[in-house]
């Protein structure tokens, strides 16, 4: 019986110890897929903006030239 306890014990602490390895790779991912979030999201906005700049190339009006 005490033998079956120590190893009871033995394997919770084992148990214990991948939950706390995998709880702390599994922060470590939430915070990659926030960081890529906002690199996408950033990208994705300087992507549009320079469409919208192409698009409106050439329709202003230039006031420096002479009519």
């Amino acid at each position: 019986m005490e033998n079956t306890i120590e190893s009871l014990t033995k394997q919770k602490k084992i148990l214990q110890s991948a939950c706390r390895k995998a709880g702390a790779e599994i922060k470590e991912l939430k915070d990659t897929i926030q960081k890529l979030e906002k690199i996408a999201a950033l990208t994705r906005e300087d992507v549009l903006g320079r469409l919208r700049d192409a698009e409106n190339y050439g329709r202003i009006e230039d006031y420096t030239e002479k009519k």
